[in-house]
This record gives structure tokens, C-alpha cells and sequence, in this order.
């Protein structure tokens, strides 16, 4: 834990003293429990409200027909406005007051049900109060608390990326089944800000049948009018999906979300999505008939403490009054599904028309959230990879898990969306500290383990440095590689420009082949997440596989540096792409890419990669929330010719760099913009660096393809989504800021060509303006949320202000930012070509973007026994392009030592596809079958050839296939 804050700045406060207030008591308990039952004045009140709202429901239908589900539930944000720690507390009030209300009521006329979801919540109660934990073992016996939800944490359910849903859902059901031998059958996702389109599927196979959401009631622009419907991903699984607010909150609104509890008619539009007009939903509906299940699940929340004493004497009250009754939150879904048949489908994502701002604040936190994903998988694959070619290695299960599931606890719905208070974040800091140490520590071990078996004898040591390269995606690459100074020897000398000298990189394979590094110098330590010195190499690697090289130093720089790049501070050209520049701006004049587009401009205009500020200044949860049409209010002082200076910055065999230096903004934040491009390399990388001085401020920075592009294609939580870039319903117009994930192409209406966006953690975007126009968001700088009233930290702050004049920051934003992305010109379209076959070249290329080769100091000579020689061979074949590896792992639901395959459909299309295993896997696989998400096999129709090691089966499109080699 940091002494001082990374983000707050504040000296930390002992908690362990600290107590989670709580207002109910046995005072309380026995007033509102006992006592109030007595109070005719209680009562009155009580039927007085239920009267107005059954005389609301008469408009539209007879009140007495309903069954309301009552459900007892208490959301707790596992940080928000309070930090972690106190969440523990809060957590333990609010289970301890849940199994009080159902001991209280055992036997008795209300048969009280809590809903309890988050397992993170359960395992800090089993470390830190395991007495209560087996109170509740107890009471989920006899069916007082009922379990729901089933992922790890309650997550913001835009960004995460597939693979950490379906961790969070793996993690989560496994501890329900560990510790109370059932799993959560209905998703809880109450207060998320928007659900990604690739939720369904993942939800449905790891063991979901329902789903439940409130948040959607919260848009501002249109009414989502669905209450009751199905859900339907890009691969076709459904969800019965209830999207409905908290308490009675639909009651007391009946008439607002009415027309969603009507069932379809027979010849109604069954299909919906943001392309349609659902404010047309009254025509397709049956009005003199209605759903007559509703659900209240009700309890004081956010921080917990619910439902009080007094939430369940009202509901008790509600229960006498006939007008609703204690139930079950599976009893409330049994109901729906009696007319689920009759219920709409929604095919598109779940977008929440507020809380927009949460795409693109808190830069830093989204930055490492894609980082952690991406390292993690790759890491899984290498620690398997390791051990099978040394037993004696042994699988880091632990650390990986315990990474994985910080990474989970990370993306929690205030968290990840960058809306919490900096104390929340100095958590945060601290843990990507450990979480680097355990991958540094993960690294270091397959490094002292795997090595060379091509030499015969061991390489001195002394005079030549060896390092292993792996590839973790399944295909061939030939894409740049950083190698770290301290990966070859951090006692290599740098010259006066900080870079070490050249150096020639031999792979030690059957090929041998060698390949020229050009160094280049450390970046600045006050810059964001800075790059130490070391060196650009791009060779060309077997997909999933490791491949140990040897580093020979040159003393002198090579003469025979034959290469295409060219630069000037006007033009950069790598003979696969050439870029133009505007000499008074540095914008992007021109981009040609070789064979696309006859060789024309890519772009139009003179306003590519420039930037563009906007005013942001919210008045009401701003950190949440970006302006409304703050395109109406663009920042004058937001200008691209104001300090501008181009130079070139790098040059030589391998890349070459362009700098261009600005200044933005009343303050003069100074702007570093970075062009670079490298030999062979088809994508134009770009760098954007800051030190942010101005509050109130959205950044975004645009770019103006020749595409007329009519939609944007995104990638998503293992799908692809796509969206119009000149959308006509207002509910599509409503969705201006959009959501991506590691790419967002624009691709000419014919298929023809396109320019895709590559970036490795950035989420927000925009295609307004002319059609053809991209933008992507940089940077927000909105006030922190305050703190809760009861937060412990307002402790903390006290005594920082008083003993060292401390106060914690008004913005966030503001300081060191920095965004690494890069533009791919290719031919046909994002997903597919014009003849309708896939192209995967985007996907592929966004995954090698965001899944760089690992880079290990290796000094283990491998001895040449009974091993498994796997050095630069690929571990595994997938076949077509289209299907990509999602995880490639140990066994994780019964902890075997079993290898856990999952792939995915990349490009929207059905395909059979092949998976062939490289002979050294292939001769200790004992047996393949299909599992779900939770690894629990499943029935299906699949095709082994185990003399061959070849695994074949149709896939469709978007699908996630999960398989498991039995060792």
C-alpha cells in the first residue's frame, strides 16, 4: 500500500479501526418489525399510496390482475465513493441485517427473500467474518437469500473484453458452487452503464437463463420501451432479459414503460434493434392485453444497508393490502416465460442514453485495463506452452488467477468507467503494482525455464545474450517487436541521444534467420507510462509460439542499411504507405497506401489528425457525463497552428519518426503528436502526448477518410457491432458517442476498401459530421465525484488538510496523458469482402496491435531429452483466418491439469473451421470434448482425428467454442 496516493496525494489513514455506520438497530428492528404491524396511522399511509398507484394502472389495465414479485435486495458498489476497504463493511452490514430479516421471518406468513449477488462481496466475507459466512450458507439453504448474478463483480458491461467476462462469470459461478453447491441462474446487472452487444451469448453459456437490468429506464433522450423481452446476440443465443427500476419505482411510473408489458401480436414486429423506431411500439402490440408479472426488488443501495427495517414492513404492509407479494426472483422469471413466446427480441446492444462521459474518462484506468486483459492471456498461454516443454515447470495458477481476478475487481461499474473519487484510484496504483511484480515474477520464471535447444552446446553467456520471443496470436506475423534494454543487458552502454547501440537479432530455429534492431532512446520519466530505451526489430514469428534469438551488440552501426522508408518534415513513406503533411499544422494532407484505392487519397480535407476541443462542463454527475450536443459548443482556444513545430525525430533502416509539437488551449497544454512508420508494415502508428492543464475540456481528434463510409463496424466483446454513421431513428441518433473496443473501421459502402482505428485502450468515438468522418476521443477532464457522507475518507482529507495542507484534486484528467494507436489502410471491407467472404485482416491486425510479442531474458539452455521440443513451432493451427484464439489454459473450473481451447467466429461469418495440434501436444491428448464457459462439458457434434491431431467443426458466426484436451 503507497504511503501517499498516486492520485489523491494524501498520506492514507489506518482503517482498521474504522466502523460502517448503520442506521437500523435493535431499536429499529423491533419498531418496525414488531410494533409498527399495530399502527392503524402505518397502515393508512401505506394503502393511501397503493391507492394512487392502482388508480395509475386503471388507465391501462385492472390493478387487481398483477402479480408483483416482491424481492429483497441491497446494491453495493464495490467502490464509488468510498474506497475498497469500507466496502468490506458494508458488505458484512448489509448480509448480517439480510439474514437477520430472514431468521426474523422463518415460518411466518412473509416468507422474506434476499437477492444476493457479487461474489467478490461473499469471499471478503468469508475472510474477514467466516461466522456470518456460514449463516448464510445457512439461510440460502432454506431459501431466505437467494443467490442471482454469478459474475465476480457487478462490472461496467461496455469495456470489459470477452475473455474477462467470461472470467468473471467462470470465478463468480465457481465460488457459488464451491461454497454453496448451486449457481446463480439469473444475471444481475442492475446499475451498469450500458451492455455490450456480445453479452448474451457469454451470459447463456456459463449457466444464465435470465437477466435483469434497471439501468436502461435511465435514458434521456427516448424511452427504451421494452420491459419484458429477449435479448439476442450476433450468434444467435437469447436471454430473457426484464428491464425494469428499482423498488416500485415501474409502478409509481406505470404509465412510462406501460406499452412494454404488452405481448406482441401475432403479426407485430418481432425484431427490433436502434435501426427501428420503437416510439412505433403501440402498433405492433396487443393493448388490451399485458404481461401480468412485475417485479419489485427493492432495498436501500449503492452503499448497501438494505432493504432497513423499515423496507420490509412497508413491503409486509403492501403483502397485507393484497397488492403485492414476497417472492422469488426465479418464481418472477418461471412467470415471464409463460408468456416469453410473445415477447419481443432485441438484436443490438443495450446502450444507455446517459452517462456517455464514462467511455473516455480516467484515461490511465481503461489504458491498463486493456493491458492487463491482453498480458493475461498471453501469459496463460506461454506459462502452458513452458511447461509442456520442461515438467519440471510449474503452472503459476495462483498468480494468474490472483491477477485476473484484480483485473475483475477492477472493472467494477464505477471503477473501469473512471467515476470514482482519487482515493478509489490510489487503490487502484497499488494495484497495478503488484499486479506488474506477479507478471514481472511470472515472466522471470518461464524465462529461467524455457530456452534454446538448436545450440549444442551453451552459449557463452558472458559475450552473447539470448532472449525468447513469443507470439501469442495463432497466426504468422511480421509486425514490430520492442525489445527492452534490460531484457538483453541494462548495463549496455547509450550514447549522448540516450540509445544503446545496434544490434543483430538471430533466431535460433531451423531458419536462422537474422534481423538488424535499430535502437532508439528512452522516453521521458514524467511522460505517461514511459518507454524505456531499447530497440524496434520486426521479424517474422510463428503464430502461438516462442522462439529463443540471440543478441549480438554491434559496435559499429551497419552500412548496408538498405530500406524504403523515407522522411521529411513534410512526407513519410514506407513503400506500402505514404502520409503528407501540412507544414503550418501538421495535419495529414495525404495518405496513399499501395493497391488501395487506385492509389488515391485515403483521406479528404485538410483537418485529419488535428484536434478538436469541445466545452465540458456538465452540471450534474459530471465525471458520468458528457454535455448535451456539446458539438454546439466547440473551444475557440482549442487551435492546431498555435506553437507547432515538425521535425523528424527518428531515422533509420527499421523506422522512422515524425514529431509534431503544439500547443492547445488557453493554458498552453503543450501536445506531442508522434508519426511513425516501420519497414514492411502496412499501419501507420501514432502517438498522442500530453501534459493537461485546462479543466472543463473533451479533446477528440479526427480523421477524414475518402471511405463515404455508411456505417462504422467496432469491435466488441467477442463479436464485431455495427452501427450507422448517419443515423435517422432518434434512439440510433441518441447513441452519438459510441463504444469500440480494440478497433472501429470505416470501409466504403462497396466493400472495396477502408481505414480502420487500432488502438490499445481507448473505448470512445464519434462519426458525426460528413460522412466518412472519425473520431476518436482523447482525453476529458471533468470534476471527481465528491465523497459519501459516511466514506472514511473524509477522515483521511481532514487530516490532510490540517497537518500538511493537503487537499485531494477538483479534476481528472489533468496532467501526463498519453495514447498509442495507429490507422490500417486495407483492401474489402472491415468483416468481409464484396463476394461476401471474410476478411480478417482488421481483427488480425488490431489483435497484434494489442497483443505485442513477449519479449523474456533467457538464459536456460534447454537439455535435449524426453522433453517436448516446441521452440518456434507453433503449438497449434487454427484454421481459417476467421477463427481466432480467445484463451489457450490450464483448467480452471475443477483446477485440473487438462488444456482449456477457446476460439471465436472474428468476422460475422459461418465457417468450418480446423484446429490442428502441433505433434509434441497432440501425443498426450487422451480425449477432446466441447465445454461451456465454465469449462462443464457439454453435448455437441465434433470431429477428432486423433492419429492426426486434427479437431474440425462448423462454427457460426460470432460463436464461442470451448474445448478441453483431457491429459
Amino acid at each position: 500500500m503507497s504511503k501517499k496516493g498516486k492520485y489523491s496525494g494524501s498520506v492514507r489513514l489506518d482503517p482498521s479501526k474504522m466502523e460502517e455506520p448503520d442506521q437500523d438497530n435493535e431499536f429499529s428492528k423491533k419498531m418496525w418489525l414488531e410494533d409498527v404491524k399495530k399502527d392503524p396511522e402505518f397502515l393508512d399511509d401505506v394503502k393511501e399510496q397503493v391507492d394512487k398507484w392502482k388508480k395509475s394502472i386503471s388507465i391501462t389495465a385492472d390493478p387487481d390482475e398483477l402479480k408483483i414479485h416482491m424481492v429483497g435486495e441491497s446494491h453495493i458498489d464495490v467502490a464509488w465513493k468510498w474506497r475498497y476497504e469500507q466496502t468490506r463493511q458494508k458488505a458484512i452490514k448489509t448480509f448480517r441485517k439480510a439474514v437477520t430479516n430472514a431468521k426474523h421471518f422463518e415460518g411466518r406468513d412473509y416468507n422474506y427473500c434476499f437477492a444476493l449477488s457479487e461474489p467478490l462481496l461473499l469471499d471478503w466475507v468469508l475472510q474477514d467474518d467466516p461466522g456470518l459466512f456460514k449463516e448464510i450458507q445457512e439461510t440460502v439453504k432454506k431459501g431466505g437469500i437467494e443467490l442471482v448474478g454469478g459474475s465476480y463483480v457487478e462490472p461496467d458491461c461496455m469495456m470489459p473484453s470477452g475473455e474477462a467476462f467470461a472470467r468473471s462469470r467462470l470465478y463468480g459461478q465457481r465460488f457459488l458452487k464451491t461454497h454453496f453447491n448451486q449457481l446463480a441462474e439469473i444475471e444481475w446487472f442492475l446499475d451498469s452503464f450500458g451492455y455490450n452487444l456480445g453479452l448474451p451469448q457469454i451470459l447463456v453459456k456459463s449457466g444464465a437463463t435470465g437477466f435483469w437490468t434497471s439501468k436502461i429506464t435511465w435514458n434521456r433522450q427516448t424511452i427504451f420501451p421494452f420491459v419484458n423481452f429477449w435479448w439476442q446476440g450476433p450468434d444467435g443465443s437469447k436471454l430473457l432479459t426484464a428491464n425494469f427500476q428499482m423498488g416500485m419505482g415501474s409502478i409509481e411510473r406505470w404509465i412510462m414503460w406501460e406499452m412494454g408489458r404488452h405481448p406482441l401480436k401475432s403479426d407485430g414486429r418481432k425484431e427490433w434493434d436502434y435501426t427501428k423506431d420503437y416510439e412505433e411500439i403501440d402498433e405492433h402490440v396487443v393493448l388490451d392485453e399485458i404481461c401480468p408479472h412485475c417485479g419489485c426488488f427493492f432495498g436501500k443501495g449503492d452503499g448497501g444497508h438494505g432493504p432497513t427495517f423499515q423496507e420490509v414492513a412497508v413491503a409486509n404492509a403492501w403483502q397485507d393490502l393484497g397488492f403485492a407479494k414476497w417472492s422469488r426472483v426465479g418464481k418472477f422469471y418461471d412467470g415471464l416465460r409463460e408468456w416469453a413466446d410473445r415477447f419481443p427480441i432485441w438484436k443490438d446492444e443495450l446502450y444507455l442514453e446517459y452517462h456517455r462521459g464514462t467511455f473516455s474518462v480516467h484515461s490511465e484506468v481503461k489504458r491498463h485495463n486493456r493491458l492487463y486483459e491482453n498480458a493475461l492471456t498471453g501469459l496463460e498461454t506461454f506459462a502452458l506452452l513452458t511447461g509442456l516443454a520442461n515438467p519440471n515447470y510449474k503452472y503459476p495458477r495462483e498468480k494468474l488467477e490472483r491477477i485476473w481476478k484484480i483485473v475483475l475487481q477492477n472493472q467494477f461499474h464505477d471503477v473501469l468507467p473512471g467515476s470514482s473519487i482519487p482515493e478509489v484510484y490510489d487503490d487502484v496504483y497499488d494495484f497495478w503494482v503488484e499486479q506488474d511484480a506477479l507478471i514481472e515474477d511470472i515472466k522471470g520464471e518461464i524465462g529461467n525455464t524455457i530456452g534454446s535447444s538448436q545450440e549444442e552446446k551453451p552459449l557463452n553467456r558472458e559475450k552473447v545474450k539470448t532472449i525468447s520471443l513469443f507470439n501469442p496470436v495463432a497466426w504468422e506475423r511480421e509486425s514490430p517487436v520492442f525489445i527492452p534494454i534490460e531484457e538483453v543487458d541494462d548495463s549496455i552502454q547509450i550514447d549522448e541521444e540516450g540509445k544503446p547501440p545496434y544490434i543483430r537479432l538471430t533466431l535460433l530455429n531451423d531458419t536462422n534467420k537474422q534481423y538488424l534492431a535499430q535502437p532508439t532512446a528512452a522516453e521521458p520519466e514524467d511522460n505517461a507510462y514511459p518507454r524505456t530505451a531499447g530497440w524496434w526489430v520486426v521479424p517474422k514469428l510463428n503464430g502461438v509460439s516462442n522462439t529463443p534469438a540471440k543478441v549480438e551488440i554491434l559496435s559499429e552501426p551497419p552500412s548496408d542499411t538498405a530500406s524504403s522508408l523515407e522522411v521529411t518534415e513534410k512526407s513519410i513513406s514506407n513503400g506500402a504507405v505514404s502520409i503528407k503533411l501540412d507544414e503550418t499544422t501538421g495535419a495529414m494532407t495525404s495518405m496513399i497506401a499501395e493497391g488501395i484505392n487506385s492509389n488515391k487519397n485515403l483521406l479528404k480535407g485538410k483537418n485529419s489528425n488535428l484536434n478538436f476541443g469541445f466545452l465540458d462542463d456538465y452540471p450534474h454527475d459530471h465525471a458520468w457525463n458528457i454535455k448535451p450536443e456539446y458539438w454546439k459548443y466547440p473551444l475557440e482556444d482549442i487551435k492546431n497552428d498555435k506553437g507547432v513545430n515538425i521535425e523528424v525525430v527518428e531515422q533509420g533502416p527499421i523506422f522512422s519518426t515524425i514529431q509534431i509539437s503544439r500547443l492547445l488551449g488557453k493554458e498552453n497544454s503543450p501536445v506531442r503528436q508522434v508519426i511513425r512508420l516501420f519497414k514492411n508494415c502496412p499501419e501507420v502508428y501514432l502517438e498522442w502526448a500530453t501534459d493537461w492543464k485546462q479543466p472543463y475540456v473533451m479533446i477528440k481528434i479526427l480523421y477524414s477518410t475518402a471511405t463515404n463510409a455508411e456505417v462504422s463496424t467496432a469491435d466488441a466483446a467477442y463479436c464485431a457491432i455495427i452501427r450507422k454513421t448517419q443515423p435517422e431513428t432518434n434512439c440510433d441518433k441518441a447513441r452519438y458517442e459510441k463504444i469500440m473496443h480494440k478497433y472501429v473501421d470505416l470501409s466504403t459502402p462497396d466493400k472495396s476498401w477502408g481505414l480502420a482505428l487500432l488502438n490499445e485502450g481507448k473505448y470512445a468515438y464519434d462519426t458525426m459530421g460528413n460522412r466518412g468522418d472519425l473520431r476518436l476521443t482523447l482525453l476529458r477532464v471533468p470534476k471527481y465525484p465528491t465523497a459519501s457522507g459516511e466514506a472514511w475518507v473524509n477522515l483521511e482529507r481532514k487530516m490532510n488538510r490540517e497537518k500538511y495542507g493537503q487537499q485531494v484534486p477538483e479534476f481528472s484528467g489533468m496532467g501526463a496523458e498519453k495514447c498509442r494507436y495507429a490507422l490500417l489502410p486495407h483492401v474489402g471491407g472491415t468483416l468481409t469482402n464484396s463476394d461476401g467472404s471474410p476478411n480478417a485482416l482488421v481483427k488480425r491486425k488490431a489483435e497484434e496491435f494489442n497483443q505485442p510479442v513477449m519479449v523474456v531474458s533467457s538464459n536456460a539452455i534447454r537439455e535435449k531429452k524426453e522433453n517436448l521440443d516446441i521452440n518456434s513451432k507453433s503449438i497449434i493451427d487454427i484454421s481459417p483466418s476467421n477463427i481466432f484464439l480467445g484463451a489457450l489454459k490450464r483448467n480452471e473450473w475443477d483446477l485440473s491439469d487438462n488444456i482449456i481451447l477457446r476460439v471465436v467466429e472474428g468476422c460475422g461469418v459461418d465457417t468450418n473451421a480446423t484446429i490442428r495440434l502441433a505433434p509434441e501436444l497432440n501425443k498426450i491428448v487422451k480425449q477432446v470434448r466441447e465445454v461451456d464457459l465454465l469449462e462443464r462439458p457439454i453435448d455437441s457434434e465434433l470431429q477428432w482425428d486423433k492419429e492426426k491431431g486434427i479437431l474440425t467443426k462448423k462454427i457460426g458466426k460470432f460463436e464461442i467454442v470451448t474445448y478441453e484436451f483431457v491429459i
